[in-house]
């Protein structure tokens, strides 16, 4: 009876130690299962679209792999997590869906903070902390120096791309103005660069890392005027996947305090806009209303 007693009282003991180190590991593992669903796995899918283009991802011809400085953030993460990160190539559109379905486990793919809370998709999912703060850019070519601000577009033949933030900033403006722009709307970004070149249009509105690549790319195209509409892009998780999110937010964290965010952003020419992010001076009221509320910087 005593021997049964003893055994009894070292497995109890044991028992509370091996449940006080195991609430010591990971508190986050107690909200969800999902962030040890992927460790388990050993790797982070992540839903990432290269059609997008530079820099955010893209298919590098010289490497025979995807490049951009969402894809290096991406790595940086999944290092901070000791798993090994897997970008999963899908239409821009059609990722909610494949994250909703648990296809992937995470989005990083230029999504706008706040962009998903709204029709079919609200509530469905959860933002991670920042990692970048973009806006919309006026680029035109290094000659057409007669363009410095919105209002300078009006009469001038102006490209941008079908359902982006260059886009409703134009059709608002326009909308305000009676149509003073002279609007090009497609989702071909390459063919309207080329009409750009060849002063077949005499500006474009992208989004920031877009015109800085094309800049990169092209010596004879220059950035004009402040930032238009400021806005911060986000990772996205399945709204259950708390720990999951806490887990890639710890890892921002420690990237910017310790200057590796910095670092990738500085690679890929898109540090200087972090620290000197404005709003617009160039643009109406009205358009600042009627654009997205969310796309005010905090």
């Amino acid at each position: 009876m005593f021997k049964f007693a003893h055994k009894l009282a070292s497995f109890a003991i044991y028992t509370g130690v091996c449940l006080g180190i195991a609430s010591t590991i990971s508190p986050a593992f107690a909200e969800d299962s999902s962030l040890g669903i992927i460790m388990r796995r050993g790797h982070l899918r992540v839903g990432m679209d290269a059609a997008i283009g530079g820099p955010y991802m893209f298919w590098n011809a010289k490497t025979q792999f995807y490049d951009g400085f969402e894809l290096e953030i991406i790595q940086e993460i999944a290092a901070r997590l000791n798993i090994e990160p897997r970008p999963i190539n899908i239409p821009w559109g059609n990722q909610p869906e494949n994250l909703g379905s648990r296809q992937v486990d995470i989005l990083l793919s230029a999504r706008e903070e706040g962009a998903l809370e709204m029709g079919e998709t609200k509530g469905k999912f959860i933002e991670t902390v920042p990692y970048y703060r973009s806006a919309q850019r006026l680029l035109i070519r290094a000659d057409g120096t007669q363009i410095k601000s919105l209002r300078d577009m009006i009469g001038k033949r102006v490209g941008v791309v079908a359902n982006s933030g260059g886009a409703a900033i134009a059709e608002t403006y326009n909308k305000n103005r009676g149509n003073a722009i002279r609007l090009f709307s497609s989702r071909d970004l390459d063919r309207m660069v080329i009409q750009l070149r060849d002063r077949q249009l005499d500006a474009m509105i992208l989004d920031e890392p877009v015109a800085v690549w094309q800049v990169r790319n092209n010596p004879n195209f220059i950035i004009v005027g402040e930032p238009l509409i400021p806005i911060r892009l986000v990772a996205i998780v399945n709204k259950d996947d708390v720990s999951l999110k806490k887990a890639v937010d710890k890892a921002l964290a420690e990237m910017r305090q310790e200057g590796k965010l910095e670092q990738i952003l500085k690679r890929w020419n898109l540090w200087e806009s972090q620290t000197t992010l404005k709003s617009t001076k160039g643009l109406p009221v009205t358009v600042l209303a009627i654009i997205t509320p969310y796309s005010v910087y905090r």
